[in-house]
């Protein structure tokens, strides 16, 4: 989103996932879970990612993942390393940063 935190979605134009399991990353419902999670933590550490199986609402790590995915587990996991790697600071988290100290935002 513009505050350079806030998710709008997450989608991916291909994928080599197994039918049914992995490629589950493609599914409108787990789709419609991203909107509205949080990029970074207060200390400013990327934490958005897949949870290890369902995410309790109440806890801490509701705000940045979401539930993972039920026999693909490596999917979650690599679905969390690409969001960390590309919004960190060897990705897009410099351009992101800049970004949002322009627009009077913090990170």
């Amino acid at each position: 989103d513009a505050d350079t935190q806030t998710v709008r979605g997450l989608d991916f134009y291909e994928h080599g996932e197994t039918p049914g399991l992995g490629s589950e990353i493609q599914n409108p419902a787990w789709r419609a879970l991203w909107p509205g999670k949080r990029v970074r933590d207060a200390e400013g550490r990327v934490r958005l990612g897949v949870a290890r199986g369902p995410i309790d609402p109440r806890s801490a790590d509701a705000a940045h993942q979401v539930d993972g995915i039920s026999g693909a587990t490596k999917t979650g996991e690599g679905v969390t390393h690409l969001l960390r790697f590309w919004l960190g600071p060897d990705g897009f988290g410099p351009y992101l940063e800049r970004v949002a100290r322009e627009n009077g935002g913090a990170r």
